[in-house]
């Protein structure tokens, strides 16, 4: 009998580059700090569901393992401009919108914009400064997870 198997690959979903970099926590001894460098073309509205859903299995699977204690999503490369799955990257941890380690967005020119107005409403006039864990600069993003990291210690 003749199998109807074929072979597939998670990196048959999407052509999102993704790196990882991991390093230990400068303030909190024995924490590491994971950061999830996403870059590319995320497709355009629902052209990007299975971007979404790459770049969730492959930030949960980098947390699976090596286990940071808190990570950042870096989107600085990450070129966006619709589509609203892309809130699923934000729950590789969980599953939830509330995530249970200390987390970062970076975001930069290709995506800012479009993130705003993915977290924030397509009608607000807020800004991404009023969302407390996304950034324009990876240092302010690391700072911010060592404060996080301080207090869940304390």
């Amino acid at each position: 009998m003749e199998s109807d198997f074929r072979e597939v690959k998670l990196s048959d979903l999407s052509d999102i580059q993704v790196d990882y970099f991991i390093g230990p926590s400068k303030t909190v001894p024995y924490q590491d700090i994971m950061i999830l460098k996403y870059s590319g073309e995320y497709g355009f509205g629902s052209a990007g569901n299975s971007d979404a859903v790459y770049m969730k299995a492959m930030g949960q699977a980098a947390l699976e393992a090596w286990g940071p204690d808190a990570f950042i999503l870096d989107w600085s490369d990450l070129k966006y401009e619709w589509g609203d799955m892309l809130e699923m990257a934000l729950d590789i941890d969980t599953g939830s919108c509330e995530p249970a380690l200390p987390m970062a967005v970076i975001v930069g020119p290709p995506c800012e914009e479009a993130v705003r107005t993915l977290l924030l409403g397509i009608d607000s006039e807020e800004g991404l400064e009023t969302i407390e864990w996304i950034f324009r600069k990876k240092d302010e993003a690391i700072d911010y997870i060592e404060n996080q990291l301080q207090k869940a210690g304390s």
